[in-house]
């Protein structure tokens, strides 16, 4: 039988692991704390966290302008493609899901995900672009991970064993995204872009047969 885990707080066994990050500046690795803790140490290390004095988006801010972004540059319409051809890689038992892909109400880890075929493809048109959202799906979206896990409807078992002992109250601004800038250049590539995603959806069904 496995042994509990102790908190290191009170010393109450059953403790939990918890996530804190700290979202440095684009470009840079976060730095993450994992800690054990009991429900009840983890809701006063909650409550005892000094307010944040950070500039930066807030949650509902960064979603949006990505939203933005994405709807300018046409990410959205390739993803639309995507799932009508049956590629999409957003989970079907997502609240929100569609054929057409994703109808309202991201979490931020959804907000920050481009998958690899499309990240390769704006990098190929704005490099430096290119990197910053790559900075996003993998500093920031990672934040919110847990809530993405139940707004999907992860099972219980199969989710992340951490839980995040508090979310950011601000995320550093990425600067400005020009979407109608790339939208011609990553419309050339569109249908490459989902040829790719046929190939990869054809390679992972063969290797769960």
């Amino acid at each position: 039988m496995m042994q509990m885990q102790a908190c290191e707080k009170c010393g109450t066994e059953a403790a939990r692991q918890y996530q804190a990050l700290h979202i440095r500046q684009p470009g840079q690795p976060s730095e993450e704390t994992l800690r054990w803790l009991c429900v009840r140490c983890a809701r006063g290390e909650r409550r005892a966290l000094p307010p944040s004095l950070a500039a930066g988006l807030t949650r509902d801010e960064l979603i949006a302008a990505l939203d933005r972004f994405f709807a300018a540059s046409g990410v959205f319409d390739i993803c639309a493609r995507c799932h009508a051809q049956g590629t999409g890689c957003c989970p079907p038992s997502c609240r929100i899901i569609g054929p057409q892909g994703c109808a309202s109400g991201k979490t931020l880890f959804c907000a920050t995900f481009l998958c690899g075929a499309l990240l390769n493809a704006i990098s190929e048109c704005a490099p430096e672009l290119g990197r910053t959202l790559q900075w996003l799906k993998r500093e920031v979206g990672v934040a919110e991970w847990r809530v993405y896990e139940m707004f999907t409807r992860v099972p219980a078992a199969a989710r992340a064993p951490e839980r995040p002992l508090a979310l950011p109250a601000r995320y550093p601004d990425h600067g400005p995204l020009d979407g109608d800038k790339l939208r011609p250049q990553l419309a050339a590539l569109a249908d490459e872009v989902l040829e790719i995603r046929r190939r990869w959806h054809a390679q992972e069904q063969r290797e769960l047969d």
